[in-house]
């Protein structure tokens, strides 16, 4: 029993003396998952606002430059009667002016190139409950004033301002934030609308689910594509992360592993992982919620193989910076270790941590290097054995609550064909060898 003691007391002491748990990372180059396309974001403030520009968004433009953007198209406006805003008269609305005004600039002084255009709330003269605020359905024999209005907004976008939308949806309609369709519904509506697009001489298709979260999605999809002649309309199979936080990564390999068999490309429309944050008065501006970030564009990415991500939000809501510009938040350091290191052409590898609290992704970026990502959730510092991986390391950069932007910090010490890096406790890490 003493013996054991004493035992005990050494190893206690050995922790406490800074030595640190080694955990091995395996890298397999030769299996290879999705390559990313654009990280993007989400550009929705004419939904929230009577403009669609703000500062944060050219910020986010200037600086991370994404090809692939999502924007809200409002269809209801307030204090003001439906016949003011019906059919083509859409285009006539303010708000709506500024969101094709901000198209073009994004297109021709930022470089987008994919539009994706998501309705959330539609007028109370066609819904069945115009007195709700979610769950609000459209009724059938008002489809086609709804389509007038999506259509005559779609096409002055192209033959006036020069931006052709590539996809459509109307926003987590599975849940009904703020408009809810059945999969039937969701069949018929597309078809009237796909036929509509394609007589306006527009290229639009529509996202294929964008649903509430991650559970669900591979349902509600499966159910949406038993209509076969629905399926030339659909585009990226696309679903929202948001309360995904606690479920297995077995359910973002579903997404997957279902979008492989259909032969579509994976989209995360809304990358977040509480869409209540709101609620609590500067969230977003905290390292709790930068890490949290971090953790679940690693599992969406990793996992559900997405190609396509759109971050919620580049503008001011949930804002990675402040409305000034002048003051980045931690998830503004978070989201660069993406943008910089994990953006268009990077081809996915397979890899696998011998520790659950030790989150890891690769890649080999466009130019040949190998990126990895390294997430310690631990409180304690650890050192990584990884292998796979060729090359000297040539960068690093470390996020953690004290230091949103440690360069060139992270040692590395070969020993034969591993390298081994010092990672310190709650931490968000990139290397590039």
């Amino acid at each position: 029993m003493k013996r054991n003691l004493i035992t005990f007391l050494l190893l206690l002491s050995l922790n406490y003396a800074g030595f640190t748990q080694t955990v091995k990372v395996q890298v397999y180059p030769e299996i290879l998952k999705q390559k990313i396309e654009s990280i993007g974001g989400n550009y929705c403030q004419a939904n929230y606002t009577n403009h669609a520009w703000d500062a944060i968004g050219e910020a986010t433009l200037s600086e991370f430059r994404p090809s692939h953007v999502r924007l809200a198209l409002p269809l209801q406006f307030e204090n003001q009667p439906y016949e003011t805003y019906k059919g083509e008269k859409i285009v006539e609305q303010p708000t709506v002016i500024t969101l094709l005004e901000a198209m073009k600039r994004m297109k021709t002084e930022f470089g987008v190139t994919n539009f994706t255009i998501s309705v959330w709330r539609v007028p109370n003269a066609v819904v069945d409950k115009p007195e709700r605020n979610d769950k609000r359905r459209i009724k059938p024999e008002h489809y086609a004033e709804v389509i007038d209005m999506i259509t005559a907004f779609l096409t002055e976008a192209k033959t006036k301002y020069g931006v052709e939308a590539d996809y459509f949806s109307f926003n987590e309609s599975d849940g009904g934030y703020m408009t809810i369709f059945s999969p039937e519904e969701t069949i018929v509506f597309f078809k009237m609308a796909a036929e509509r697009f394609q007589k306006a001489g527009l290229k639009t298709k529509f996202l294929w689910a964008d649903t509430a979260q991650t559970l669900g999605t591979v349902e509600f999809a499966t159910m949406i594509a038993a209509d076969s002649t629905i399926w030339k309309y659909l585009g990226p199979l696309c679903f929202h992360s948001w309360w995904s936080e606690e479920i297995p990564d077995s359910e973002f390999e579903r997404i997957a592993s279902f979008a492989k068999a259909w032969n579509r490309p994976v989209w995360c429309s809304e990358l977040g992982f509480d869409a209540m944050a709101w609620r609590t008065r500067g969230m977003n501006e905290s390292w709790d919620y930068a890490f949290r970030f971090a953790k679940i564009s690693l599992r969406m990415m990793k996992y559900a193989e997405v190609e396509v991500s759109m971050y919620w939000t580049w503008q001011n809501n949930y804002g990675i910076m402040s409305a000034d510009t002048k003051t980045k938040y931690p998830s503004y350091f978070v989201t660069r270790h993406y943008t910089d290191f994990m953006n268009t052409g990077t081809q996915i590898i397979h890899s696998l941590s011998s520790d659950s609290e030790i989150l890891s992704i690769c890649g080999i970026n466009k130019e040949g290097k190998n990126v990895i990502q390294i997430i310690n959730l631990k409180k304690e510092p650890v050192s990584i054995e990884i292998s796979g991986i060729a090359g000297k390391l040539s960068k690093s950069v470390i996020t953690t609550e004290k230091n949103n932007w440690n360069e060139n910090n992270i040692q590395v010490k070969v020993s034969g064909d591993k390298k081994v890096a010092e990672i310190e406790a709650e931490s968000l890490n990139t290397l590039v060898f």
